[in-house]
């Protein structure tokens, strides 16, 4: 063991210094998000009995369990119990989009780009760099758990205590460690970073789905998804032990497979074999954007199917929200049948306002990997031969981004409409197809803007890529939480979430939609200059 682990140390050292901003970035978004939800919670709840009573039915709606979890059962509500509540499923995702890319790009990511095999020729062990990725998780979760730890024992919410505090942080680790390890694994299995992360984002999307569907009809089989271990816990109430103890034993486990896989395999090699394919390729892949379809089709067929899959899943649920105000005595006293059904358009149109950021989201992410690619391809010496061949950078670029942001539309398309059809067969009044229009009118200006955006970046300032993550993930938090933390109306219109705000329920704003439409533009072109000015070691 220890000659296959030798000089790990040395690679640990250098990993940690390689990955200092990106982990930086995310400790500080993460504490920020761990920090304002329980100062915001803990303000509302101070604000009086009504209040704290408003918002935990508000959370307790099948709409809002869907996105952030079932609220646990208990006679009274305190910040505490609400805070758990709604922060756990948001904080273990945002946490694993930050380990799993970087547990995948120290090893697999090493290895492909060569770096690996120029460090193992040296006196490097064979488990060598599994076992710095590994350290590295372990220490930047606890410092994470610690920085929660802080956060929390300084807001000092109501109805929590230290040790309440330090499970949470605890909680939050083993989550971390969790899908950490399930991307070493993945790393392993598969010979090449793009296979690894796909894999590593389905388990992640078909956990929180999981969890979505049981929270809100079967909430005793939400134990079947790794995110829901961790609901399990119920911070601040049960404080179940079992259930992180659970999640940390499989991490355990994960992580010895991967280091077994990785003392076993040749360098470069994965256990999930690819298929051969063809001797000679077809004469239709000569062009660059065949060539970008033969190669990005099944990470794009896997968001469509993702896309689809969360359309409907997400759509089932709005019956519930619909019937929110039919079954509130009050209501039903103050409104007739007529107004009430019109109140509960409203709320199911807001909903769906609510879930669009959300596809907007993922939309982007699919369209802007490939539009990042191009830099990452180039990097790697992919297109080194097609340079010296016949197609121009322009031709290249413009393969690239075009496919990018035809598959952040699709993908977009997909997913509303998954959401708005499947919404319509559960509703008791189905939606107008004016609305589907409304929500497509806003939402595909903003992804092709949104992904313009991480065009000119990759044309102008490439190595700034992580800084439009940042970017379009702080809008989408602003946006989904302004109403729960009572910020300002306007606070998400830095980003163009905040300008689709109110879709459905009203039009987009016509000069939203203009800003929108020339930025990308702009946008575009600036990137397709930028990318002819490089050279190819950028």
């Amino acid at each position: 063991m220890r000659h296959s682990n030798r000089n790990a140390g040395y690679l640990l050292r250098a990993n940690l210094k390689q990955n200092l901003k990106f982990s930086l970035i995310w400790l500080v978004i993460l504490i920020m998000m761990i920090a304002s939800g329980a100062g915001k919670l803990e303000a509302a709840f101070a604000g009086g009995a009504s209040g704290s009573k408003e918002i935990v039915k508000m959370l307790r709606a099948p709409g809002m369990a869907a996105m952030f979890g079932a609220m646990p059962k208990v006679d009274t509500y305190n910040t505490a119990i609400v805070f758990a509540g709604v922060m756990v499923v948001f904080m273990i995702i945002l946490q694993a989009l930050w380990v799993m890319p970087l547990m995948i790009r120290n090893t697999r990511g090493q290895e492909e780009s060569g770096l690996l095999e120029m460090v193992r020729a040296r006196n490097v062990g064979r488990t060598a760099a599994i076992t710095a990725a590994s350290l590295e998780l372990l220490i930047d979760s606890a410092i994470m758990g610690i920085l929660y730890f802080v956060s929390l024992a300084a807001v000092n919410m109501g109805g929590t205590d230290l040790y309440g505090d330090f499970l949470f942080s605890l909680g939050m680790v083993i989550a971390n460690l969790l899908f950490g390890t399930i991307a070493l694994l993945f790393a392993q299995l598969t010979n090449n970073t793009r296979t690894a992360n796909m894999l590593s984002y389905m388990v992640l999307t078909a956990a929180y789905l999981v969890r979505l569907v049981t929270d809100i009809q079967h909430q005793n089989l939400t134990w079947l998804s790794p995110i829901g271990w961790f609901e399990k816990a119920n911070f601040y109430t049960d404080n179940n032990l079992w259930a992180l103890g659970l999640a940390l034993l499989v991490s355990i486990l994960l992580a010895a497979s991967a280091t077994m896989i990785a003392r076993n395999r040749d360098l470069g090699a994965g256990i999930i074999a690819e298929r051969t394919g063809r001797a000679k390729a077809a004469g239709w892949l000569r062009s660059i954007p065949a060539l970008l379809w033969r190669t990005e089709r099944g990470l794009f067929a896997g968001w469509l199917i993702g896309a689809v899959v969360f359309g409907g899943v997400m759509g089932s649920v709005l019956g519930g929200v619909g019937d929110i105000l039919k079954t509130n005595p009050l209501y039903r006293k103050i409104l007739d049948v007529g107004q009430i059904n019109a109140a509960n358009q409203t709320m199911v149109l807001s909903f769906l306002g609510m879930y669009l950021g959300i596809f907007v989201a993922l939309a982007v992410t699919a369209g802007v990997q490939v539009a990042f690619r191009l830099k990452r391809d180039d990097n790697l010496g992919y297109l080194s031969v097609i340079h010296a061949e016949k197609p121009t950078r322009t031709t290249i670029s413009v393969s690239y981004y075009c496919f990018g942001l035809l598959a952040g539309v699709f993908v977009l398309s997909a997913g509303l409409l998954a959401l708005f059809f499947t919404g319509n067969t559960v509703l008791s009044h189905p939606l107008p197809l004016k609305y589907l229009g409304r929500l497509f009118a806003a939402s595909v200006p903003a992804v092709i803007s949104f992904i313009a955006l991480g065009i000119a970046l990759v044309g102008l300032w490439p190595r700034l890529g992580s800084l439009f993550w940042l970017y379009m993930g702080a809008g989408l938090i602003v946006q989904i939480f302004r109403g729960l933390f009572d910020l300002p109306k306007h606070a998400g219109n830095f980003t163009p979430f905040g300008w689709i705000a109110n879709v459905p329920v009203e039009n987009v704003d016509h000069t939203w939609l203009i800003v929108m439409v020339v930025s990308a533009i702009v946008l575009f072109i600036l990137g397709i200059a930028g990318y002819r000015r490089q050279d190819l070691s950028l």
